[in-house]
C-alpha cells in the first residue's frame, strides 16, 4: 500500500520481459497486435479538474481507458485508479492502453532534438532515468504551452525515495547497504546535473523555438537542480524497464500497490508481465490482475520484490509484502575444507572471503540458485563429513559440482536450520525491539517514519525466523487428483467399456489391474500370433494434434496457433490438460484420462517429481544430472508459457505448475509415434515393457495403407489370458528418465560414459580447428556421451579416445589420458551400503543403474589397456 506522496509503479528491472514472453512459438500466442482495445468514450465534464483533464489528454492522444474506471484521490494512498459506481472489473480485463507517442524513452527523446543535443544526451547522460527527467524538466519549463502539462499536473509533488533522505534519516534504516546506496544516489544525481546544466537549457530553448514560445517565458525554476532531482525521483519510481530500456508510461504509473497474496513463488517478475503487454506498435496495454467491484480502488501487485526496492525507488514501505526478505549475516566458516570449497567455487572472494548477505523470508527461505544459498548449502556441509568429502571430489567438475556441493541430499533441511541459527545471532545485535520501533513509527513523520517502518519490516522477519523451528520439509508433496475417487478396478471396467465403444478394427487386448509396480496392464483376450496385427486403432480414437479440439474457443485458438507453428508437443499438451483438468467428466476422453497415473502416483516413482534427497541414489551418475536438467527444463517451459495471457485466460485455475508437469510427464512417458507425430493411444499405451524372447521384435506402430488406422504387430506370441508386453527398445537410463522403471534383463541396455570440452582445454585454443575435428569425428556437441555395453565396448572406447584426443588438442591421446578420465568418473560414485530388503522400487532402479555404470566403466578401463597394448589407440 502506498502513502499519499506516491502513486507508484513497479520498477521492473527485467530485461527478460520480452525475451520470455516471446520464447519459442508462444510469441505467436501473444499476438500483441490484437490487444488494441476500442476507442474510449470518456467525455470532458463541465467542471474540469486535473484528473479529468489528464484523462481527456490521454484519450485525445490515442490512449484507451476502460469506461468502468477513473482517477480518484484516496486517503492514505493519494491519486489512484477507481472503479466507477455500478461497474465492475474482471480479472485480465483491459484497464487502459497507452500509445507509443505517450511513452517516453531515452531513444525517443534523443530523436526529437537536433544532432548536437542528441549527441550530448548520448555522451553525457549516464542512464535512462536522467534522460527522461531532462525531458520532464523541459516540459515543466514550458508551462501552460507544454503538450505534457496535464500529465505533469497529476504527478506527485514529492517522492520520498532514498535520494531525499538526510544522513540522519538514512542511519535510522539500520541498513548499511541502503545507507550507502542513498548517499551514492544523491552524489550521482548531483554529478549528473553538473554535466547537463547547460544541456537542459539548450533542450528547453530548442523546444520553445519549435512551438513559437519566447525564450524569456521559459521557467528557470524547472531547470534548476531541485527540479531535476525531483523529476529523477519521479522517473525512478514510475518508469519500468522493458528489454533493457526505461519506459515512462502515463496512466500505467497510477495504480497503487497491494499484493495479491495468491501463494505464488518468486519468478523474477513474470507475474507482472502477464498484465503489462508491450504491443508490436510500441503501445502498452495493462490488464487487471484481479477482480474489483463497484467503487473499489484498483490496486496492482508490482511483482516479486522486497521492501528495499519499494523504499529505494518508490518511497513507500508496504504494510504487507509476501516477497519481502531481511538480510541475515553469513555464519563464519571455521572449517578449512568448507572454506576451500567456497573459494574454489567462487562463492566467497577477496581477502575477507566476502559473500553478499542472504536475504531470508519470514518462512526462513533463501531464494534458490543464488550465491547466498550456495554459501549456506556449502557451510552446512561442515556437519556432514561424508557429503563434504564427496563434494571435494566433484567440485572441480562443472557437471557435478552443483549437485555434489549445493544441491546435495539433505540441503533442504540443513540450510533452513543454519538460517535459523544465523537469524538468532542477528537479533541479539538489535539496539531496539519491535515494540519500541512501533511506538517510534507512530510519533515520527516523513522520511523518519519511513525509515522506522522499513527496519520494523526487517526485524519482524528476523524475529519470526529466529523463533521458528527448522522443521524438515521432507519429500516434495503434490496434491493428488481428488476429483475422481473411483476405485482403480472400477476405472478399468469403465475404460474397457469405453474402448469397446470406439470399435477398433482389431483388438486382442483387455485392460486389467496388474498390481505392484505395473499398476495397470493388458492381457490377451484371445491367442496372439507373433508378427500379426493384434491392435488396430483408428486415428479418430487417439488424442493427437490432429484430433485436438475442445468445447472452449480460447483453447481451440491456442491449439490452432500451435498447429500453424508445427508445435505438436504443446498442441497436444494443451488439449490433454484442458480435457483432464477443465472438461473432466464432460470430456469424451474421461474414461481414458482418469485411468492415467495421478500426480500422487507419479511422485512415487517418476524422476520428474524426485527431490534432491531422493536422487542421492544416483550420486556420481550422469543420469542424475540429466534428471535435474529435465526438471529445470519443465519449470522453465512452464514459466515461459505462463507469461502468455491467452493461456491464463483459457485455463484459469487449472493452469498450475503441478498440472503442467503432470501433462509433460504423460506425454514424455506414454506418447506413441507415427508419421513424425506423437499420439496418446488409449489401451495401446497400457502395454507394459519387457525383454522379449529370442526372435522377438521391438515395438512399432504404423499407419495402414488407407492412412486411417494405426496398426501394431505382435512382438511375440501370447496365449489367451496372458499379460501382453512390448519391448520399447531403449537402454535402462532412458526408461528411468522418462518412464520411471528399469528392466532387469535388457538386451538394449548400455551405460553412459561422459566427457566434455571446456574453454580451458588445449583443444579449444583454436575454435575453427576444434569445430573441424569434431565434425570429422562425428561429434555435434562439446559434451559427448558414449553408451557402453559388453557388445560395443571396443568400438565405444575408440570413439571416446578420439574425443579425448580432440579435447587435448593432440592427434592421438595416450592411453593414460583415457584411464585418468575414467578413473576420475569412477571416483565420483560414493561408497554405499547394501540395499535393505524393504527399500522402494525407485531405490532399486537407481542402484541397478549405478552398479551397471560402474561395471561398464571398469570394462572401459580394461578395454583401454588392451587396445593400448595392441597399439590400436
Amino acid at each position: 500500500m502506498c502513502p499519499t506522496t506516491t502513486a507508484a509503479l513497479l520498477l521492473l528491472s527485467l530485461s527478460l520481459f520480452l525475451t520470455l514472453a516471446n520464447a519459442g512459438w508462444l510469441s505467436s500466442l501473444l499476438n500483441l497486435t490484437e490487444t488494441t482495445p476500442p476507442s474510449s468514450n470518456i467525455q470532458t465534464p463541465p467542471n474540469k479538474n486535473s484528473n479529468t483533464a489528464f484523462l481527456k489528454w490521454f484519450t485525445d492522444n490515442g490512449g484507451y481507458v476502460n469506461p468502468a474506471i477513473t482517477l480518484a484521490v484516496f486517503e492514505m494512498y493519494g491519486r489512484g485508479l477507481a472503479v466507477k459506481k455500478n461497474n465492475a472489473v474482471s480479472h485480465l480485463e483491459v484497464l487502459f492502453s497507452a500509445p507509443s507517442n505517450l511513452i517516453l524513452t531515452k531513444a525517443k527523446i534523443m530523436s526529437s532534438y537536433g544532432e548536437d543535443a542528441a549527441a550530448q544526451i548520448a555522451s553525457e547522460v549516464v542512464n535512462d532515468d536522467y534522460a527522461i527527467a531532462l525531458e520532464l524538466c523541459v516540459q515543466c519549463a514550458l508551462g501552460e504551452k507544454s503538450t505534457w502539462g496535464p500529465y505533469l499536473d497529476v504527478l506527485p509533488s514529492h517522492v520520498s525515495n532514498l535520494e531525499t533522505f538526510s544522513s540522519a534519516e538514512l542511519a535510522l534504516l539500520e541498513s548499511p547497504s541502503l545507507e550507502k546506496l542513498g548517499k551514492q544516489m544523491q552524489e550521482r544525481t548531483a554529478r549528473q546535473y553538473s554535466k547537463v546544466e547547460g544541456l537542459i537549457r539548450k533542450m528547453a530553448e530548442v523546444t520553445a523555438e519549435k512551438i513559437g514560445m519566447p525564450k524569456t517565458e521559459i521557467k528557470d525554476s524547472c531547470l534548476a537542480f531541485e527540479s531535476f532531482r525531483h523529476y529523477t525521483s519521479i522517473v525512478g519510481s514510475r518508469a519500468m524497464v522493458i528489454s533493457g530500456e526505461k519506459h515512462l508510461t502515463p496512466l500505467a504509473d497510477m495504480p497503487n500497490y497491494e499484493p495479491k497474496n495468491d501463494g505464488r513463488t518468486m519468478a523474477n517478475g513474470q507475474d507482472f508481465m502477464k498484465y503489462h503487454v508491450l504491443g508490436d506498435d510500441g503501445s502498452m496495454t495493462v490488464k487487471s490482475d484481479r477482480e474489483f467491484g463497484s467503487g473499489q480502488q484498483v490496486f496492482e501487485d508490482y511483482g516479486d520484490n522486497p521492501n528495499s526496492l519499494y523504499l529505494e525507488a518508490h518511497g513507500f514501505v508496504p504494510f504487507s509484502n509476501p516477497f519481502d526478505c531481511a538480510d541475515v549475516p553469513n555464519p563464519p566458516i571455521a572449517n578449512d575444507d568448507v572454506l576451500s570449497v567456497m573459494k574454489k567455487l567462487k562463492i566467497v572472494e577477496g581477502p575477507q572471503n566476502y559473500c553478499p548477505p542472504a536475504c531470508v523470508k519470514s518462512d526462513g527461505v533463501i531464494e534458490a540458485n543464488t550465491r547466498s544459498y550456495a554459501y549456506y548449502a556449502v557451510a552446512a556441509l561442515a556437519k556432514f563429513p561424508t557429503k563434504l568429502k564427496y563434494c571435494a571430489v566433484n567440485m572441480e567438475d562443472p557437471a557435478y559440482a552443483g549437485s555434489a556441493c549445493i544441491r546435495w541430499g539433505g540441503n533442504k533441511v540443513a540450510v533452513p536450520e543454519l538460517v535459523v541459527e544465523a537469524a538468532q545471532e542477528a537479533t541479539k545485535n538489535f539496539e531496539t525491539g519491535i515494540a519500541e520501533d512501533e511506538m517510534l513509527a507512530k510519533t515520527l513523520e516523513g522520511n523518519e517514519a519511513l525509515a522506522i517502518m522499513y527496519r520494523l519490516s526487517k526485524k519482524r522477519i528476523l524475529f519470526d525466523v529466529a523463533s521458528s523451528v527448522a522443521a524438515s520439509p521432507g519429500e516434495k508433496k503434490v496434491t493428488a487428483l481428488s476429483d475422481d475417487p473411483t476405485p482403480l478396478v472400477e476405472k478399468v471396467e469403465k475404460f474397457n467399456a469405453f474402448i469397446e465403444s470406439l470399435n477398433f478394427p482389431v483388438n486382442y487386448l483387455t485392460a486389467y489391474v496388474a498390481g505392484a509396480e505395473q499398476r495397470v496392464g493388458t492381457k490377451a483376450n484371445r491367442n496372439i500370433v507373433a508378427g500379426e496385427p493384434y491392435i488396430t486403432v483408428p486415428n479418430v480414437a487417439v488424442m493427437s494434434s490432429d484430433t485436438a479440439e475442445t468445447d472452449s474457443d480460447l483453447v481451440n485458438d491456442l491449439i490452432g496457433r500451435g498447429k500453424s507453428m508445427n508445435d505438436d508437443f504443446h498442441t497436444l499438451l494443451f488439449f490433454t490438460m484442458y480435457e483432464r483438468f477443465v472438461s473432466k467428466r464432460k470430456s469424451k476422453w474421461w474414461p481414458y484420462l482418469t485411468l492415467l497415473p495421478t500426480l500422487e502416483d507419479y511422485q512415487e516413482y517418476h524422476p520428474n517429481f524426485f527431490s534432491d534427497s531422493k536422487l542421492e541414489g544416483l550420486l556420481g551418475s550422469p543420469l542424475r544430472e540429466k534428471i535435474l536438467a529435465n526438471q529445470g527444463k519443465i519449470k522453465r517451459q512452464f514459466n515461459g508459457v505462463s507469461g502468455d495471457v491467452a493461456v491464463l485466460e483459457a485455463f484459469g485455475k487449472a493452469w498450475t505448475e503441478e498440472n503442467y508437469t503432470w501433462a509433460m510427464t504423460v506425454l514424455d512417458s506414454r506418447s506413441i509415434w507415427w508419421s513424425g507425430k506423437r499420439h496418446l493411444v488409449p489401451l495401446l499405451d497400457l502395454i507394459n515393457c519387457q525383454q522379449g524372447p529370442e526372435g522377438s521384435t521391438v515395438h512399432a506402430t504404423n499407419l495402414d495403407s488407407s492412412g486411417d488406422n494405426a496398426v501394431t504387430l505382435a512382438p511375440w506370441s501370447f496365449k489367451e489370458g496372458e499379460q501382453v508386453f512390448e519391448n520399447y527398445g531403449q537402454p535402462n537410463h532412458i526408461y528411468f528418465l522418462f518412464h520411471g522403471f528399469v528392466l532387469e534383463s535388457n538386451m538394449h541396455d548400455c551405460s553412459l560414459v561422459t566427457a566434455s570440452i571446456g574453454p580451458n582445454d588445449a583443444g579449444a585454443a583454436d575454435m575453427d580447428e576444434l569445430k573441424r575435428r569434431m565434425q570429422e569425428g562425428g561429434f555435434n556437441s562439446y559434451s559427448a556421451e558414449f553408451c557402453v555395453s559388453e557388445d560395443n565396448v571396443k568400438e565405444e572406447t575408440k570413439k571416446f579416445m578420439n574425443f579425448m584426443s580432440i579435447k587435448n588438442g593432440v592427434a592421438k591421446a595416450g592411453v593414460e589420458v583415457g584411464v585418468e578420465h575414467i578413473e576420475a568418473q569412477l571416483r565420483k560414485y560414493p561408497e554405499v551400503e547394501p540395499l535393505a530388503d524393504d527399500v522402494g522400487f525407485d531405490e532399486k532402479c537407481m542402484r541397478s543403474i549405478v552398479e551397471g555404470e560402474k561395471n561398464m566403466l571398469r570394462l572401459v578401463l580394461s578395454s583401454l589397456k588392451q587396445l593400448g597394448g595392441a597399439g590400436e589407440l
